[in-house]
């Protein structure tokens, strides 16, 4: 199949995850990179006791772009997880995304929506048939007291065997045995995790340059098991 050069997601965890990124600017900022959000002091929950909540369902959502044209806007699935909850608060866990869900959503035309996809799975991007699943985890949530979101959860994201730190901002409910969070917009760099394909640090024609910074989003639920 003949590869064209079209822009490159993320997960994603995964957004993973509606709302859609569709409309929305990449950021010129990276993940590891962004300004720590304002968060509020909170009394320590113990892990002791904790519950485990089994992730049912969730969407990554992702935007990539050439730097000269329009965006892309898709979708990758989240294949599973299990989070740990304990008096109401999300403590730790993990999530793994279907790679091979990869979805351009905003191509009407079968054959180019197909092209795109084929060349997403392939070794310029996700390599999805020697990577087929990508994982977040987390390490860490922070209490937040902006309107938007109310936690912060903070994790390790590993792509294609690379792994870096991402922080999500999501607004999370958590009532008796449901989960559900949707996050915010936020930016990675693709090049982080070997992802490099028409990169603009590789000295690539201005014209041909994909942007490395790619804004995603998730929705996730859970259930108690």
């Amino acid at each position: 199949m003949k590869k064209i050069s079209l822009p490159f997601i993320p997960l994603a965890f995964a957004g993973l995850f509606l709302f859609s990124c569709k409309n929305d600017p990449a950021p010129q900022t990276e993940a590891a990179a962004a300004p720590k959000p304002d968060t509020v002091r909170v009394e320590p929950v113990p892990a002791e006791g904790a519950a485990p909540f089994t992730v049912t369902e969730g969407t990554v959502f992702w935007q990539g772009k050439k730097a000269l044209g329009d965006p892309h806007n898709g979708t990758v699935k989240v294949s599973g997880g299990e989070l740990m909850v304990n008096q109401g608060r999300l403590l730790s866990g993990k999530i793994t995304l279907d790679m091979g869900s990869i979805a351009v959503t905003n191509l009407n035309d079968g054959g180019e929506k197909r092209d795109l996809e084929s060349h997403l799975k392939d070794e310029d991007f996700f390599e999805v048939k020697k990577f087929p699943t990508a994982e977040f985890v987390v390490t860490e949530v922070l209490p937040s007291n902006l309107p938007a979101f109310n936690w912060v959860v903070r994790g390790d994201l590993t792509i294609k065997g690379k792994t870096n730190p991402v922080n999500i901002p999501v607004k999370m409910t958590i009532e008796g045995d449901k989960l559900e969070a949707t996050s915010a917009t936020f930016p990675i760099n693709r090049t982080h995790w070997g992802i490099n394909f028409r990169s603009g640090t590789l000295g690539t024609a201005k014209d041909k340059v994909v942007e490395d910074v790619v804004p995603l989003s998730l929705v996730l639920k859970a259930k108690r098991r």
